[in-house]
């Protein structure tokens, strides 16, 4: 007789009690979870989606288990039934789960809508039977699949050729692999990412010539960066600056419908590397104003190629409001789904930021950071100015702060910023860069930001204290043994502007506005216009940047 383990599951409540639960192995077809789904303590009605069964035991050894079989569902009534399989119960001892509720794409892919919050079960030993591999792991052909899928998707890998990656793959895995017979299965339903691959290396042609931007500058820029480079001076300090440039990968999907030629400025400013100490992409650098969340992953996917795996200097890059991909018509009047957008741990791998490509110092794996350069006593911070809280739902599961039209920083970061950041040598210029403008009003603890860099340029002791509920501060930031300190200045994107702007009450710095580098007007095609990026070339011995702007991007400085 079949054992029903019946629990109420939230999407809202912060914790499940759900009692204990005992299955154990082997008990075949006979251990039901009979749930209730409910959003602030109604019913929820998931009609249209598929609920999955997610074991997040092993999550963090890249084994998570997702069935959606097996699965009696009463969607109106917000309940299903799942039967318990072996699975499910391999794993001796507490096992954590959790139900997703997911809509099939036009791809066949799957988009996560809202989930349960997490319960756990306990698993008592039984006789194992099958196939087990690597601490009693069951494999299966889908997990063949999101092995592959998540080697091929690490941004190192990318770089090889196709052939490569599955003759590497092949023999990592070459015990498990010859356990299971795909029956030509798994070749099969790699022909489609191998295509996708193809074209992230550039060998499909789209358009031969801009593919990824190509290796050289094209024709219409030569002069223009040749002139470029005359006015820089190596024994400078010099960024290369580009910023909101959103590369489109679906070319005319979007606003921008001349993007295929986006990523040749790139090629433009990677020509100028041989005169710059460093590069950054100051955010928006894809577009992701579409509604499937796999092509704007290969956007960013394909942004860090070009940006990063292309760099022969030090090159970094911010996290904008349209990199994660959560535009207003995606928002179901203004609200953002889970499983629509990239989360800021995905972007740790498209960005970098967990291999540190550059011996970047971060906290942790952090989407910000700080980079020093000794010779020219220099140091670069970058900020992740969408450091929105995404643990934060509203009553129907949806996030609170999707990003594309909410800015914060929370005070992880912010105390991360003033307690080791900005704790520089005496004779260090500090130059801080992030998307976001410090007068924008809908950015939390803008206000806790800039009271840090004055309080750093002062060399004094300030409390930093939120009053934003879901993004709470409160901290001191002390400099007072550093001591008064030299700010270059905050140089940001975002509102595709040109300007200045004197930021603070108790003292003032500088704020470099910059215009966007994508475009959208035709006639600027195959002209030097088409592009807009800038060399910012510090003098610290004069306290002074000159700006040097290419295309649309002018001429300008600033003192500090």
């Amino acid at each position: 007789m079949p054992i029903k383990h019946t629990m109420t599951l939230s999407t809202t409540e912060p914790n499940n009690n759900v009692g204990v639960i005992k299955v154990r192995q082997e008990d075949i077809n006979s251990q039901i979870f009979d749930v209730e789904v409910e959003a602030n303590g109604e019913p929820v009605n998931f009609t249209g989606l598929t609920p999955f069964f997610i074991n997040k035991t092993k999550m963090d050894e890249g084994k998570p288990i997702e069935q959606a079989d097996r699965m009696t569902v009463y969607p109106t009534e917000g309940c299903l039934e799942y039967t318990l399989d072996k699975r499910d119960w391999q794993w001796i001892g507490k096992n954590t789960a959790y139900i997703s509720f997911r809509r099939l794409n036009n791809d066949n892919s799957w988009s996560e809508m809202y989930s349960t919050r997490d319960f756990t079960y306990q698993v008592t030993e039984g006789v194992t039977e099958g196939t087990v591999f690597d601490s009693s792991y069951v494999w299966t052909f889908e997990d063949l699949l999101r092995m592959f899928q998540k080697f091929i998707s690490d941004s190192e890998n990318s770089m090889l050729s196709f052939q490569e990656q599955w003759e590497k793959f092949v023999e990592e895995n070459k015990a498990i692999l010859e356990s299971l017979d795909p029956s030509g299965e798994l070749l099969n339903q790699l022909n489609e990412m191998k295509k996708k691959q193809e074209e992230l290396d550039g060998t499909v042609t789209i358009n031969a010539e801009l593919q990824i931007g190509g290796e050289t500058p094209r024709p219409a820029f030569e002069q223009a960066l040749k002139t470029l480079r005359s006015k820089i001076d190596k024994t400078k300090f010099n960024v290369l600056h580009m910023t909101d440039l959103h590369t489109d990968y679906g070319y005319g999907a979007t606003s921008w419908k001349y993007a295929q030629y986006f990523f040749s400025h790139i090629t433009n400013m990677q020509s100028l590397e041989d005169v710059a100490d460093v590069a950054i992409h100051n955010g928006d650098n894809a577009d992701c104003y579409i509604k499937d969340k796999e092509q704007s992953e290969i956007q960013q996917r394909k942004f860090g190629i070009k940006a990063l795996r292309k760099a022969k200097i030090p090159t970094f890059v911010n996290v904008g409001n349209h990199d994660n991909g959560s535009p207003p018509f995606k928002r179901d009047i203004g609200k953002v789904m889970p499983g629509d957008i990239i989360t800021n741990e995905e972007f740790k791998d498209f960005y970098g930021a967990r291999s540190k490509l550059f011996d970047e110092v971060r906290n942790g794996d952090s989407l910000y950071f700080y980079k020093d350069f000794p010779e020219k006593k220099v140091r670069v911070i970058g900020l992740n100015t969408n450091d929105n809280n995404q643990t934060v739902f509203n009553a129907d599961g949806t996030y609170k702060y999707g990003s594309h039209d909410h800015f914060a920083m929370q005070q992880e970061q912010l105390k991360w910023l003033a307690d080791v950041a900005l704790k520089v040598p005496t004779d260090y210029h500090v130059i801080v860069f992030g998307h976001c403008p410090l007068q924008e009003t809908i950015f939390d603890n803008r206000e806790c930001l800039i009271k840090i860099l004055e309080a750093f340029k002062l060399g004094t002791s300030v409390p930093i204290k939120s009053v934003y509920p879901d993004h709470l501060v409160n901290f001191t930031a002390n400099f007072t043994k550093q001591g008064p300190a030299t700010l270059i200045g905050y140089i940001c994107g975002h509102w595709h502007d040109e300007g200045f702007n004197q930021i603070g009450n108790s003292i003032k710095f500088t704020q470099m506005r910059c215009l966007n580098g994508g475009f959208s007007d035709p006639t600027l095609i195959d002209s030097p216009q088409e592009d807009c990026w800038s060399v910012l070339s510090v003098d610290t011995v004069g306290k002074k940047v000159n700006v040097y702007g290419f295309g649309r991007a002018t001429d300008r400085s600033f003192t500090y």
